[in-house]
């Protein structure tokens, strides 16, 4: 029997050490790989209240990488952290919050500063974020969820004054097939950063014209190609039932039917200068699922100092009655709320 010398079994006690470093090498890599896939950057769940709204910190600091959650009655307040990608993938702030009825996606664009064009991003409860929008199709102004729940309207960029709508399904799913531009009719120029909102029956869309460099809401038939104009301002929404649009004028928050009657002006402010000049966050409208209210920021400051309100813990989030007219303050603090239309109403 030949015996193994000394030096062959320090060999082979080697060999036998390397291939076990090199099993609890990939054995570590595996519980890595496990460890990153459930390292999720969405909550389990979200809260389950009425409104989603924007964190009022100071830009760039943790604080403003917070969501707020708050019932119609200022009950429930929580608040989450959420991360929204930039153009250039950093951390930027979630803005223009909305929520879908089963409170399962969150839906925001991400932005350094509120006139910046961002991406937008899903967040489906319990799993990892997604991206849906690449250059060019970089969004910028408020988003309107449809009515169905499946879809995204917003503003494109490069070049400017394009309006589509984002199939959220089809991000979900990875489909290339995500944007569908709207064919937006000749004289009509869409102001950038305006906002639009499809019609609960997706046959009329309502967004700014600023073809004259006053913005004017236009309600146009998307199959026919003719529109009408029905008021001076920005940010349309419709009523779930589709028999009224809430919007952001000069002087105030409207209604008005989509036929262009029956305007009315629920909430009283004065930009001095035009759309968009004196506040750094202009209130956006939101309907109630029952279509009996409307949830909105505005600037707390005596109105004489209104063209300063630029400081975001000057904003509250407030709802008026659009029967009555009665204005409720919900909490102070917030921008941009959203109204999640659940089934039942507040």
């Amino acid at each position: 029997m030949q015996v193994m010398k000394l030096p062959d079994f320090l060999q082979c006690l080697t060999c036998f050490f390397n291939h076990l470093f090199t099993i609890f090498i990939v054995i570590i890599g595996f519980t890595s790989l496990i460890s990153c896939e459930l390292q999720l950057d969405t909550p389990p769940k979200f809260p389950n209240t009425d409104i989603v709204f924007q964190s009022v910190a100071k830009p760039g600091t943790e604080m403003d990488l917070r969501l707020g959650f708050v019932n119609a009655d200022g009950s429930g307040l929580t608040y989450i952290s959420v991360t929204a990608p930039s153009v250039t993938n950093n951390k930027s702030s979630p803005i223009y919050p909305q929520i879908t009825s089963d409170n399962s996606i969150l839906i925001v664009r991400g932005a350094s500063a509120t006139g910046h064009p961002g991406r937008l991003a899903l967040y489906p409860a319990g799993k990892n974020s997604i991206i849906c929008t690449t250059y060019p199709d970089i969004i910028i102004g408020p988003l309107s969820l449809t009515t169905d729940q499946n879809y995204v309207v917003a503003h494109l960029t490069s070049p400017p004054g394009r309006i589509a709508r984002f199939d959220l399904h089809a991000c979900l799913l990875g489909d290339d097939e995500i944007v569908t531009e709207f064919n937006i009719p000749s004289p009509y120029q869409p102001c950038p950063a305006g906002g639009g909102a499809l019609s609960p029956n997706e046959e009329l869309l309502a967004f700014p014209d600023c073809t004259d460099e006053s913005a004017e809401i236009i309600v146009l038939d998307i199959r026919k190609g003719t529109g009408i104009s029905v008021g001076n301002g920005i940010a349309p929404a419709w009523s779930p039932d589709g028999d009224w649009i809430a919007y952001r004028g000069l002087d105030g928050i409207y209604t008005v039917s989509p036929n262009g009657t029956n305007e009315r002006r629920f909430v009283e402010y004065r930009i001095p200068e035009g759309i968009g000049v004196a506040e750094d966050w202009p209130p956006i409208p939101s309907w109630s699922p029952d279509g009996n209210w409307l949830v909105y920021h505005k600037c707390t400051l005596e109105p004489g100092l209104l063209t300063n309100c630029n400081a975001r813990e000057d904003y509250a989030i407030f709802k008026v009655n659009i029967e009555t007219g009665e204005e409720i303050k919900i909490l102070d603090g917030g921008l941009n709320p959203y109204w999640r239309w659940q089934q039942d109403a507040p």
